[in-house]
């Protein structure tokens, strides 16, 4: 019996498309020649993970995701299968995590302790585990955040370094430096001459405590003395003053009193004072009468006669 080659050439696409299916599957970790279970998982949400998604026991590729499907309040259904020959215990969760850093999703099963397993067509505990990639992710945004705002508060310094650094800001910057040197130049020569003079600075020191040192030894005595003040400030304090400055005025008024008289040449007093004739008369007298003392007494005969026998001398 002769084949057509039309015939022979529809089996070869479609052996060709059997191969194909199979090695895509096979490519994919399904084993397309054993038997699998199928088992259902619910997620609030599956960011990430896709249609024929590994199923991993430690490590251990076990099945595959196999369809992702929305369902209302339940979230979305995850269907996988896994191989018959890997029993899953009850209790056992299915994790969703990543599989290597580049963040691909995949299905994880912690499995629990135990000899009672889990029929097929089983719904799973579910889990989800964060990623390397979505800690790093929550880790970087606010530090992204605190990068923005450096950046713009750097944009705000250029600027205000911009606006400092123009001609006239400077010519001002460059005066002010100038000032300052010519100010650290006088701070040096001040601190040199202090140097120099640290001998009398020191001893003008040693005077000061020596005079402290005085006054701290002479304490009772300062103390002393100030009572005393205290005590003649409170007698003037209790001292009829008033009465003092009346007398004092009183007798001021008679000397003035006393003074116009004798400027008016009133009595002999006023006469003696201010007639220059009675003063020169009276000047002369007695200049006599000093003339006759002395004459006196080198010849007191001449002026007295003294006989003892009764008779008298001319």
């Amino acid at each position: 019996m002769r084949i057509s080659k039309e015939v022979r050439t529809g089996l070869l696409a479609a052996v060709s498309l059997i191969i194909l299916f199979i090695g895509f599957y096979f490519l994919k970790g399904a084993d397309v020649f054993s038997n699998t279970k199928t088992y259902y998982c619910y997620y609030p949400a599956v960011d990430g993970l896709i249609s024929a998604a590994n199923v991993e026991v430690r490590g251990l590729h076990v099945g595959m995701v196999t369809a992702l499907e929305l369902e209302g309040n339940k979230g979305v259904k995850v269907t996988m299968t896994v191989q018959k020959s890997t029993p899953i215990p009850r209790g056992t969760v299915a994790v969703i995590t990543s599989e290597g850093l580049l963040g691909t999703k995949m299905i994880r099963l912690d499995m629990a302790a135990g000899t009672d397993y889990y029929p097929a067509e089983s719904v799973l505990p579910t889990s989800e585990e964060t990623s390397l990639m979505d800690n790093m992710s929550d880790q970087i945004s606010p530090l992204m955040k605190g990068l923005r705002k450096t950046v713009e508060a750097l944009d705000t310094v250029i600027a205000g370094v911009n606006l400092i650094t123009n001609a006239d800001n400077r010519a001002a910057i460059t005066a002010t430096l100038k000032s300052i040197n010519a100010t650290a130049e006088n701070l040096s020569i001040l601190s040199k001459t202090l140097a120099a003079e640290n001998g009398e600075i020191k001893s003008i020191m040693h005077n000061t405590n020596s005079f402290t040192t005085s006054l701290a030894k002479n304490n009772d005595t300062i103390t002393h003395l100030l009572s005393n003040l205290n005590n003649v400030s409170g007698q003037l304090a209790h001292a009829n003053i008033q009465k003092t400055f009346a007398d004092l005025q009183g007798s001021v008024t008679q000397l003035q009193g006393i003074m116009t008289k004798i400027n008016n040449k009133d009595g002999s007093l006023g006469l003696l004072v201010n007639d220059k004739g009675l003063y020169n008369n009276m000047n002369s007298s007695l200049k006599s009468l000093d003339n006759l003392l002395a004459d006196l007494k080198e010849h007191p005969s001449k002026y007295v006669n003294i006989s003892v026998f009764g008779k008298k001398k001319k």
